[in-house]
C-alpha cells in the first residue's frame, strides 16, 4: 500500500523577467524553487549577452533582482 501526504507543502513559484540594457522586459519564465536564494541561483542561468538584469516576482510583488556579470 502506498501512502501519500496531503500536507506536503507546494514549492514556491517565481516569475523571472530578463531585462535589456534599457530596463525593458524581453522575456519571462517560471521558476519553482525552495526559497528566494534558490530562485536567484536559477535566475543566474537566464543571464546572457544583452540582458544585464533578471527580476524575480511572486504575484504582484518584486522579491529580487539578479545583476548579471559581463565577463
Amino acid at each position: 500500500m502506498v501512502s501519500t501526504s496531503l500536507t506536503q507543502k507546494a514549492m514556491p513559484t517565481y516569475r523571472a523577467y530578463t531585462l535589456n540594457a534599457a530596463g525593458k522586459i524581453t522575456w519571462g519564465d517560471w521558476i519553482e524553487a525552495d526559497d528566494l536564494a534558490a530562485a536567484e541561483r536559477r535566475a543566474h542561468e537566464l543571464c546572457d549577452e544583452g540582458h544585464p538584469t533578471v527580476e524575480l516576482w511572486q504575484g504582484a510583488r518584486k522579491v529580487g533582482e539578479v545583476v548579471c556579470r559581463e565577463d
